[in-house]
């Protein structure tokens, strides 16, 4: 019987030690209908614990960007301003039910920049979309989902198309 009590105690313990002190989280977005969905999702989970949110967009860089002729660079220019816009727009539609949100905009490889960024802001949790389960989606890495899994610090959670 004093085993038994013990052994108790000792879960006790652990269990305390496993709470769960979620205060900052980063969302990776593409501004898709699915990662605004993806966002909105967040808000609600990030009120549950007070936890403050900064959304993440990473605009994928052009390998040969020296070698584009100057159109082609003004586009990729503009392309980047735009992608800013929707995402402070995304921002600015969250911030009106839920005002501990902040954003960052990073151009490069989407899987590390979201990691990066996570380690660097201290994120206690990683909210992502998943877009294409598939097997061909994940053999042609259009999912990054699985990527930021596999590089991340801290937890992670894959909101899917299909959880609504």
């Amino acid at each position: 019987m004093i085993e038994i009590l013990e052994k108790r105690e000792t879960d006790k313990d652990i269990s305390s030690d496993c709470d769960l002190n979620i205060k900052n989280i980063v969302v990776a977005v593409d501004l898709s209908p699915h990662s605004e969905k993806t966002a909105a999702y967040a808000v609600e989970f990030a009120r549950s614990f007070e936890a403050s949110i900064t959304l993440v967009h990473v605009f994928p860089t052009e390998h040969i960007t020296e070698f584009l002729s100057q159109e082609v660079h003004d586009s990729f220019e503009e392309g980047q301003r735009a992608t800013q816009r929707e995402l402070r727009a995304l921002l600015e539609s969250l911030r009106e039910s839920y005002p501990d949100c902040n954003m960052e905009f990073r151009i490069g490889d989407p899987a590390e920049q979201v990691t990066q960024l996570a380690r660097e802001a201290n994120a206690d949790l990683i909210i992502t979309a998943s877009h294409h389960p598939g097997f061909l989606g994940r053999l042609f890495g259009l999912d990054q989902a699985p990527r930021i899994l596999h590089r991340a610090g801290c937890p992670v959670l894959v909101y899917h198309e299909g959880a609504e």
